[in-house]
């Protein structure tokens, strides 16, 4: 216990577990590495550490741009170094090194969990024993995500992953930055160009993580506003204003260092590789003004974006619960319009009759978790009731057997005809009254269906008694059968037999 001092004092310190976890991001890559041995392609022995690493490198490159990069691309980006590094090898194997590489990055193998590994604490007590305990550090380095505007998903590089290229730890980006651009200028200033060029990488790098931390901050005030109203309240205004004056300062800063090697490459009797490594130095700073321009305007946007949310989020109101009137309200303007215009309509209308659209990034894992889960065992229900207590059935509202006469004297007449003579052939026939309230329903119900409430049974009542095709129209004749007012209609079997009655009433007034 005595050597523990002299041989590992750090340890007990509390920045210790910090650089543990710093040193574990490092971990899959490696692991990756030492699995390779056992893939098809073991023995070609590619550098998979190498390849990991460029991924990486590709996928912050493009990130935060509006071309992020895409699974598929960055497999075909690793195959090409995979072939540049073993062109004898079959090209089918190039895809499956590249593919191998990007999936231990997204830890696909765990469905895309977080890397999740044991650290050891250790402190000690004021007596002077060791305490111990276990902690768990989860990370990841490459993630998915959906890009809405393109459809399709793309790789995104996780603080982690940015950390652990640029070889640090938790650390304040703004101060980070400014320190790194400081170092830059004095080692340009002293002609230092090889370690300038990798200041100007971990610049770029740094500007990543900046816009990372701001389009997380805007994407959760888009997505659901609660989650970081107490931050818009309490942080954010300050951390935006300084954010502000950060990003003023560090254009500020890139565009002298920019003068200053454009001044370099003009002087003659600059030599060629200062010149190769001034280029080189000149598009990382560049690409970091590019970012730093951008993502100003983001700032500037910035509290626009939140008030626009604050009132669409929380002043919007309620939607009204009705059914709408799907003919006239939804089809038929459907139908009019062209058919790239009636695209975009039919599918949303499609979705929130359907259900919820199903999301890009999918774990099919997880479905069969969820199909091979026990299955749910039915609360028991009460009793059903006895027949004896259920008590008789209503009776019908038309018996069967008025129905059935209605029908078959429709059935027996000569149609098209008058609803007067349709009465008068049932009082002829000496039919209940009944039997005429029926056939005028039926009529009624064909010529105005709206008046009914009950609408199925209508439908079912009118079908029955005129047919499924019937037609009713009036021509302004007024019925003069006793017990009976209003219009004398027009009772057809269909719209073609209606037509040709009314076109023969014409020539007949004519």
């Amino acid at each position: 216990m005595s050597d523990l001092p002299t041989v590992g004092g750090a340890v007990f310190e509390e920045s210790f577990g910090d650089r543990v976890r710093a040193l574990l991001r490092a971990r899959p890559v490696a692991d990756a590495a030492d699995n390779a041995a056992r893939q098809m392609w073991g023995g070609c022995e590619y550098d998979v550490v190498t390849l990991a690493l460029a991924a990486i490198d590709a996928v912050i490159a493009k990130q935060g741009f509006d071309h992020e990069v895409t699974y598929d691309e960055a497999v075909a980006g690793l195959a090409v170094l995979a072939a540049g590094a073993h062109p004898e090898r079959s090209i089918d194997e190039h895809g499956a090194v590249a593919r191998y590489v990007v999936d231990a990055l997204l830890n696909r193998k765990e469905r895309e969990a977080p890397f999740s590994y044991q650290v050891s604490i250790f402190g000690r007590d004021d007596d002077g024993s060791v305490r111990h305990r276990v902690a768990m550090a989860e990370f990841r380095l490459l993630t998915e995500h959906e890009d809405h505007r393109r459809g399709v998903n793309v790789l995104r590089a996780s603080t982690d992953a940015i950390n652990a290229l640029v070889g640090g730890l938790e650390f304040d980006v703004e101060d980070e930055q400014a320190a790194i651009e400081l170092m830059l200028a004095r080692q340009l200033e002293r002609g230092a160009f090889g370690q300038a060029e990798k200041a100007a990488e971990r610049s770029l790098l740094l500007s990543i993580r900046y816009a990372d931390e701001l389009r997380t901050l805007l994407a959760d005030t888009v997505r659901d506003i609660r989650t970081v109203l107490p931050q818009w309240v309490r942080e954010v205004p300050e951390q935006l204003e300084r954010n502000r004056t950060h990003l003023e300062e560090r254009l500020a800063t890139e565009s002298r260092l920019l003068s200053h090697l454009r001044g370099a490459l003009d002087a003659p009797d600059t030599e060629p590789e200062v010149a190769k490594a001034s280029v080189r130095i000149a598009a990382l700073l560049e690409k970091c003004r590019q970012r730093h321009t951008e993502l100003h305007g983001k700032l500037v946007n910035a509290r626009t974006i939140f008030l626009e949310e604050q009132a669409r989020q929380s002043f919007r109101p309620v939607g009204g619960l009705r059914n709408p009137d799907i003919l006239d309200g939804v089809l038929l303007p459907l139908l009019v319009l062209r058919a790239d215009m009636a695209v975009e309509p039919a599918e949303a209308f499609a979705v929130l009759v359907s259900g919820s659209q199903a999301p890009r990034v999918v774990r099919v894992a997880d479905l069969v978790d969820d199909l091979l889960a026990p299955r749910r065992v039915p609360s028991p229900e009460d009793p059903p009731i006895p027949d004896e207590e259920l008590g008789d059935p209503d009776p019908p509202a038309i018996p069967p057997e008025v129905l059935e006469a209605a029908a078959c004297l429709v059935d027996e007449a000569e149609l098209p005809a008058r609803l007067s003579d349709l009465l008068l052939s049932a009082r002829a026939a000496y039919l209940p009254e009944e039997v005429e309230r029926v056939i005028v329903l039926a009529a009624l119900w064909k010529y105005a269906p709206e008046t009914a409430q009950d609408v199925s049974t209508a439908v079912d009542t009118a079908a029955r008694v005129l047919g499924a095709a019937a037609a009713v129209d009036a021509d302004g004749t007024r019925i003069t059968l006793p017990g009976w007012s209003g219009d004398d209609l027009i009772v057809a079997q269909d719209e073609e037999a209606l037509s040709r009655w009314a076109a023969r009433a014409d020539r007949e007034a004519s």
